[in-house]
């Protein structure tokens, strides 16, 4: 860790993740994003929601896919106080990984229903899942945050 400065950690002296990574998570759990900005739009939240979710059933498995992003963002502001919290982050890279390719798979799944028709939503979804793939495979960042810190000596 030695590419890092003094900003780049906590006050607990743990890797503070960046703002790419909160993106990721963000963008797994996008669906309950989706949801939230549906229900704020009442008139306009089942357009929305038909936009990105024709079927309803990828709407529901979007909803369970987002949840350890959520999760982990949870975990990610309790991992200095609760050891569950700690043990999940530790575990957050392979989560964000399981839930990124559910979640490929999904869009792949819609991508071959449609027909290969174009719609710019579910294109953008895409490259951006893509992007996000990339990240989570090829970053140095996101695997030293994740990576387990040994706990301080005890103090006699």
């Amino acid at each position: 860790m030695g590419q890092y400065t003094f900003d780049h950690f906590d006050r607990h002296g743990q890797l503070k993740p960046g703002p790419w990574l909160l993106l990721v998570m963000l963008f797994c759990a996008k669906t309950w994003l989706l949801f939230v900005l549906s229900a704020a739009s009442r008139q306009h939240g089942a357009e929305l929601m038909g936009l990105f979710y024709p079927d309803r059933q990828d709407f529901y498995l979007g909803l369970a896919l987002g949840l350890p992003a959520l999760v982990l963002l949870w975990a990610q502001s309790q991992r200095h106080n609760l050891n569950v919290a700690k043990h999940l982050w530790h575990w957050g890279r392979p989560l964000l990984l399981a839930t990124w390719s559910a979640q490929m798979a999904l869009q792949l799944k819609a991508l071959t229903l449609s027909h290969g028709q174009f719609h710019w939503a579910p294109a953008l979804t895409l490259m951006l899942s893509f992007w996000v793939g990339l990240y989570l495979f090829k970053s140095h960042h996101c695997k030293a945050v994740f990576a387990p810190v040994a706990d301080p000596l005890p103090r006699p």
